[in-house]
């Protein structure tokens, strides 16, 4: 059976780097708040060409994991301290980090601090 791949709830501030882009949250699949703290600057694509809304905002964090079925798909699942997919805790248990970007997600409940506090942990 495919994953449901739709945030439920998230609300977190996106970065690029050091710098914040978008103070946003998300509660039952819907985009109830989003401040952008950097005047469109850095935005991913999808924010930036296609604008700021659930659905884009959603696509964004489903291009950063892993795909259901890929090579060691269930060992990173794993590795990370999850049984089975799930889209809200994926980003939270990585901040919405992907290691080939510099964009991931302040939480309010902790987390990270700053982009090196990700890369330092994952490398």
């Amino acid at each position: 059976m495919a994953e449901v791949r739709l945030i439920r709830n998230l609300k977190g501030i996106l970065y690029y780097l050091d710098t914040p882009l978008l103070d946003f949250e998300i509660r039952e699949r819907e985009l109830v708040r989003a401040e952008d703290l950097s005047g469109g600057r850095l935005f991913p694509p999808e924010l930036a060409v296609w604008g700021v809304s659930y659905g884009n905002i959603n696509a964004f964090f489903e291009r950063r994991t892993m795909k259901e079925g890929c090579m060691f798909y269930h060992e990173h699942l794993k590795a990370i301290g999850m049984e089975r997919f799930d889209f809200d805790e994926y980003i939270r248990k990585n901040n919405g980090n992907n290691n080939l970007d510099n964009y991931w997600v302040k939480l309010p409940d902790g987390g990270a601090r700053c982009f090196r506090d990700i890369a330092e942990h994952n490398f």
